[in-house]
């Protein structure tokens, strides 16, 4: 009898637990990102006659906000429609950022892929890719961030560029920001570069959710892998580049 009555507790409180784990899986995470461009690198790519009002809009700082949304097998980030500094005008940079991140991007863990749908005129990319692998390094460095004892890690990314991660075991989920993943906890920081940009993500508050997360992965768009993307993209860039060059003569 005790040894049926022991039983009977046990498999209802691991019921219990792996319920309150499923629950506490589903996850909604606010980062504020802050874009520092630099002007001198950037102005090729812009039309002569927007070169003042782009340069004081870098000069004032961009941040947009973006939402990660996690059920533990799959995972979606995505801008917010509303962006900070009060930039208005239809030019503005943060505005572009938006459009250019609006279809989210997405993790699915099951099977180690990335998803992510790029818009091109008339042309659309479906990138599907294995998520991509940083090879952490996890440092001794720790700070605090939006409350939460994190520890600094460092990878690098798929250009040989170095990403600083900052994660808190406090948050047992091995999701995070953009692409960012695979470290033993939330990761609450990171902050990246290209020779144009530096990004900076910080996460602003989190939600855990009282409802499953329901992600549906897409399937329209060209399949590209994400290098096979990267090079249509700068073959795209070129010849809009020349245009530019060409209206400012």
């Amino acid at each position: 009898m005790k040894k049926l009555i022991f039983s009977v507790c046990f498999t209802t409180i691991s019921c219990i637990a792996s319920f309150a784990q499923a629950k506490k899986e589903n996850i909604k995470v606010i980062y504020n990102t802050d874009f520092i461009l630099d002007f001198d690198k950037v102005k090729s790519s812009i039309p002569a006659a927007y070169h003042a009002s782009f340069k004081s809009e870098i000069d004032r700082g961009i941040s947009v906000k973006f939402v990660l949304e996690s059920n533990g097998k799959m995972s979606s980030f995505k801008p917010e429609i509303k962006i900070d500094n009060n930039q208005s005008n239809d030019n503005s940079i943060a505005q572009m950022i938006i459009a250019a991140e609006a279809n989210p991007q997405y993790k699915d863990y099951e099977k180690n892929e990335f998803y992510n749908v790029k818009d091109f005129g008339v042309k659309t990319f479906l990138i599907k890719d294995k998520i991509f692998d940083y090879q952490w390094k996890i440092t001794k460095e720790k700070t605090e961030i939006a409350g939460y004892n994190a520890t600094k890690a460092i990878g690098i990314d798929e250009d040989g560029k170095e990403v600083i991660a900052w994660y808190t075991t406090s948050l047992p989920y091995r999701d995070g920001p953009y692409r960012y993943a695979n470290l033993p906890g939330l990761i609450v920081k990171a902050e990246m570069s290209t020779d144009e940009f530096k990004a900076v993500f910080t996460m602003k508050e989190i939600e855990i959710l009282d409802k499953d997360v329901v992600i549906t992965l897409p399937t329209k768009g060209k399949v590209v892998t994400d290098k096979e993307f990267m090079a249509e993209m700068k073959a795209m860039n070129e010849r809009h580049k020349q245009v530019n060059q060409g209206v400012d003569k």
